[in-house]
């Protein structure tokens, strides 16, 4: 069996026009469940260009388009515990959607953390009785006080000094950046490059950080797509979203995923909003190890019959 490439797929995107590999199940393209394998890139990251947010350096990456017909930019946002630059969703879709027209930021996120740790009940241990701890303490002879002639008190008030000063020339800690001021400042870049059009992209987590900031971001989101993205912690903010919406997710993901992506989609059905999609790959596990064709060739269909197909029918 021969694959093609999608660079072989005609400059027209139409995803019409191409094969729907989406249920391909080769054994080598097929991961086993909850597959953890995360192929991080060493070199250095294209299009590296980090933001300055609140006077610090956030790590960030942007690449232009390269179709010629500008359509937009994609925000990505990382699993938990990666990076911004991860091979298995955000690297190879970044760079493989730069050919269909669409420009790609992707950025260092901050994802608090919880220790998952149980703790031992706070049950307090009386210490042993000594048996010479209770003889008189009238018998114990109270501790000497430093009388020798060598102590200065000079000498201490000269240390307080230098124990102050260190003290002084420490720099200040700047507070933490927090997402919605990372993703303020990407929407800013993308403005200075007069791109309109931005489509939120998170995977995993970084689709619950997506959804946080896609209602509240203060330039309007064309659409959001979650990939690989369990359960959100508010539906009701879900509910009322009538933006295109994509759902994707592996047939071999983490637990939790399909379910999540099950309930979106009946929540979604229930209302009627004919604005959701959702989409499941084959033999695919949370980093679509394998299978990054098939995941861009997923993205960039749906995103062409929004937005481009809609545009040619005007």
């Amino acid at each position: 069996m021969v694959f093609l490439p999608l660079s072989a797929i005609a400059a027209d995107d139409d995803p019409d026009k191409t094969i729907d590999d989406s249920t391909s199940t080769d054994a080598p393209q097929t991961a086993q469940k909850n597959d953890g394998i995360m192929l991080r890139q060493e070199q250095s990251i294209d299009g590296y260009a980090p933001l300055t947010v609140a006077g610090q350096q956030v790590d960030a990456a942007f690449l232009e388009e390269t179709f010629g017909e500008p359509r937009g930019a994609i925000i990505f946002f990382h699993d938990q515990g990666e990076a911004l630059e991860s091979w298995g969703v955000v690297t190879p879709l970044r760079k493989e959607m730069l050919q269909y027209g669409w420009s790609t930021l992707t950025l260092a996120l901050d994802y608090s953390f919880t220790p998952n740790i149980l703790l031992a009940p706070d049950t307090k241990i009386e210490p042993p009785i000594d048996a010479a701890s209770t003889t008189d303490d009238s018998n114990t002879a109270p501790t000497p006080t430093d009388t020798s002639p060598d102590a200065n008190p000079d000498d201490a008030k000269a240390d307080d000094v230098k124990t102050n000063d260190v003290e002084k020339e420490e720099p200040a800690t700047l507070p933490p950046v927090s997402n919605k001021q990372r993703i303020e400042a990407a929407i800013a870049f993308l403005k200075t490059k007069d791109i309109q059009r931005i489509v939120f992209l998170g995977h995993g987590s970084g689709g619950i950080a997506a959804m946080n900031e896609f209602t509240t971001a203060s330039t309007p989101i064309a659409a959001l797509i979650l990939v690989g993205t369990p359960a959100l912690p508010k539906d009701d903010d879900f509910k009322a979203l009538n933006q295109p919406i994509l759902d994707i997710y592996g047939e071999l993901d983490i637990e939790g995923v399909s379910t999540a992506v099950n309930q979106r989609k009946a929540v979604m059905k229930r209302i009627g909003n004919i604005q959701y999609t959702s989409r499941e790959i084959n033999g695919a596990n949370h980093v679509f190890y394998g299978l990054e064709s098939t995941l861009a060739s997923t993205v960039r269909g749906w995103l062409y019959t929004i937005f481009v197909k809609q545009e040619k029918s005007e």
